[in-house]
């Protein structure tokens, strides 16, 4: 997805101005929109997000494994991950249902699989129109 991501401001501009001055594919009509989430990681259930990055390694793995771990193993690692994400608030534990908490690195890497469906479906009109796309 490297290709497809905007690291900072500078490279949405240089990204931009390459659209524009090198492709010449600005035109009158041209839309800009910006979509932000902004609870993404509150917005799923666990069994969900299991579900949908399981099917994706089954999708894009040819053996039914990632770097010799199982499929089934990484799932089972998911939910243990799930099952024990709890933080304390007024002295009470708690356990988090839905989501990810976004203090977690794996947080990010869960919810570029969980879009990644999503963004593949926009990004065949995208190349059909050979149109600019980034996050």
């Amino acid at each position: 997805m490297q290709t497809l991501t905007f690291r900072d401001e500078a490279d949405v501009m240089q990204k931009l101005h390459y659209y524009v001055y090198n492709q010449h594919r600005l035109t009158p009509t041209t839309l800009f929109c910006r979509i932000k989430i902004t609870n993404f990681y509150t917005l799923d259930k666990h069994e969900t997000m299991i579900e949908t990055v399981t099917y994706f390694l089954r999708e894009n793995s040819g053996n039914n494994k990632v770097n010799k771990i199982s499929i089934m193993t990484i799932k089972n690692l998911l939910q243990l991950f799930f099952h024990n994400n709890l933080f304390r608030y007024q002295n009470k534990i708690y356990t988090i249902i839905k989501g990810s908490p976004n203090t977690m690195p794996l947080s990010d890497l869960l919810s570029n699989i969980y879009l990644f469906d999503w963004q593949q479906r926009i990004l065949k009109e995208v190349k059909r129109k050979h149109e600019l796309f980034g996050r």
